[in-house]
């Protein structure tokens, strides 16, 4: 084992903002005997960079915006994925016709037209400002964006997600949080996003372990040698595991981590 690969939220975050002592001491053993160490996250860019400065004193390849983006420290991004101007902007003005909070990854900012809790709250998960215009339809219409993200009640989501992704099949529509709703570009997923990453740093996938939580990991998961889902993770993600660890509260990832470095079975 070579390579390890880290989901954030739900995985070895406890809450928004905090990666469990268990997770971060294993991190720093995996880093002390020369393991890669990737992560890759739903989130923008930057908001994963400033949480990870927080605790490691060097920087880390990212896969961000759930595999729309890649980025390493020695070349800044290699990969960045957009939804087209046009789709975006027809995107934006169905959930507002659906009245459902909508925002904007663009040029890794964060962009609203609407001041409320939704998008204060999502300001303070992600530890990233808001940015805000008058017209976001009109934003996307010319930039198009990395990512959009409607946020409501988990059963107002659940009873649009079939009639979105009817009209819009050319973008993926899915759960990142029971509460979030990601549109990114049809050909974006985590495990593209890291083979895009072994190619460019030549590391075999088959050497590396990845552990995440939700629907948006499975593709990753499968792309690696060996797959880990934490025990609160969804059972789509579950049933496509190699193990299931302990719970992200409990710091299942790195648990699992420091049982194999005492046993001797990384090297």
């Amino acid at each position: 084992m070579k390579v390890f690969v880290f989901d954030l939220d739900g995985t070895i975050l406890i809450d928004s903002h905090n990666i469990h002592p268990s997770n971060l001491r294993a991190i720093n053993m995996l880093i002390e005997k020369n393991k890669r160490i990737i992560f890759a996250s739903g989130r923008m860019l930057p908001s994963v960079r400033k949480l990870l400065k927080r605790y490691f004193s060097t920087e880390f390849p990212i896969i961000a915006y759930n595999g729309s983006v890649v980025w390493t420290p020695e070349h800044g991004k290699i990969m960045e994925l957009r939804i087209e101007p046009k789709r975006a902007a027809e995107i934006v003005e169905t959930l507002r016709d659906l009245k459902i909070h909508r925002q904007a990854y663009v040029d890794d900012k964060l962009v609203v037209e609407e001041d409320n809790e939704y998008a204060r709250s999502y300001s303070e998960h992600s530890q990233i400002e808001l940015t805000f215009v008058d017209d976001l339809a009109k934003l996307v219409a010319e930039h198009g964006a990395t990512k959009l993200l409607a946020i409501a009640e988990p059963e107002r989501l659940d009873a649009i997600v079939p009639k979105l992704r009817e009209r819009f099949n050319d973008v993926l529509i899915f759960k990142s949080f029971s509460n979030y709703l990601d549109f990114v570009p049809s050909q974006t997923d985590k495990g593209r996003a890291l083979r895009v990453l072994a190619e460019k740093l030549g590391f075999d996938l088959s050497d590396a372990v990845a552990f995440g939580d939700n629907d948006n990991d499975v593709a990753l998961l499968q792309s690696v040698g060996l797959g880990v889902a934490v025990r609160n993770g969804t059972k789509g993600l579950k049933e496509v595991a190699d193990v299931v660890v302990e719970e992200n509260f409990l710091g299942g990832p790195g648990n699992f981590i420091l049982d194999l470095l005492a046993r001797g079975l990384i090297d």
